[in-house]
C-alpha cells in the first residue's frame, strides 16, 4: 500500500515538474538536480531530528503550525515554489512518512519519461575524470541512450568495479574473481 501511494506521488511530482510538453534531458537536468537535492535535504533533517519529525507528523498538531515550520525550513534551505507546496501536501495529507519511497518513485519515474538510464558505479579507488568520460561513453553504447553516472567507492571490492543498470549487475571486481577462483580450487 504503501510503495503504490509514494508511486501515485512522485508520478503527480513529475507530471508537475514537467507541465505539458516532455523536454529534452538537458534542459531538466539542473532544475531536476536541485528540486532532488532539496527534498533529499529535507527527509535528511526529519531523519536526523525527532522533534522536527514528531512536530511535522502528529495530528495533535495544528496544520497552520506545521506549514509555518516548513516555510521556515524553506527559507533556510532555499527551497523552490514546487519543493515547498509538495511537502505542504505530503503534510496536510499526513504522508510525509512516505517521503524517501515518494523520493525513490520519484527517481524512476524522471528517468523514464526522460529515457535516461541511471547507472551506479562502484570502484576500489576514485576514476579520474578521464576514466569517467571513457566508462560514459562505454556505458551510452550499450544502453543505446542517456545515461547518468553515480559513482562511489569501496575498498572492500580491492580493483575493478562493479556497475549497476537497474536490475542489471556487471562484477569486474577483483574480489569477486579471487571468490569464482577459489570455487574451481575447491571443485578440484
Amino acid at each position: 500500500m504503501s510503495l503504490a501511494l509514494a508511486r501515485r506521488y512522485a508520478r503527480a511530482l513529475t507530471d508537475v515538474l514537467f507541465g505539458e510538453k516532455l523536454p529534452r534531458a538537458a534542459e531538466m537536468r539542473p532544475q531536476l538536480a536541485a528540486l532532488k537535492e532539496q527534498l533529499a535535504q529535507f527527509a535528511d533533517l526529519l531523519r536526523q531530528h525527532a522533534p522536527l519529525r514528531n512536530v511535522l507528523t502528529s495530528p495533535a498538531v495544528p496544520q497552520q503550525e506545521k506549514l509555518a515550520v516548513l516555510d521556515q525550513l524553506g527559507q533556510r534551505l532555499k527551497f523552490s515554489p514546487l519543493a515547498r507546496n509538495f511537502l505542504a501536501l505530503l503534510i496536510e495529507n499526513q504522508r510525509l512518512d512516505l517521503l524517501r519511497l515518494i523520493l525513490e518513485s520519484f527517481d524512476r519515474e524522471v528517468y523514464a519519461r526522460l529515457g535516461i538510464v541511471p547507472v551506479e558505479v562502484v570502484t576500489a579507488v576514485p576514476l579520474t575524470a578521464a576514466q569517467r568520460k571513457e566508462l560514459e561513453a562505454r556505458l551510452r553504447a550499450l544502453t543505446g541512450g542517456e545515461v547518468e553516472l553515480r559513482f562511489g567507492e569501496d575498498s572492500a571490492i580491492l580493483s575493478g568495479g562493479i556497475v549497476r543498470m537497474g536490475t542489471t549487475v556487471y562484477d569486474g571486481s577483483l574480489r569477486v574473481q579471487l571468490r569464482r577462483l577459489q570455487a574451481e580450487l575447491a571443485g578440484e
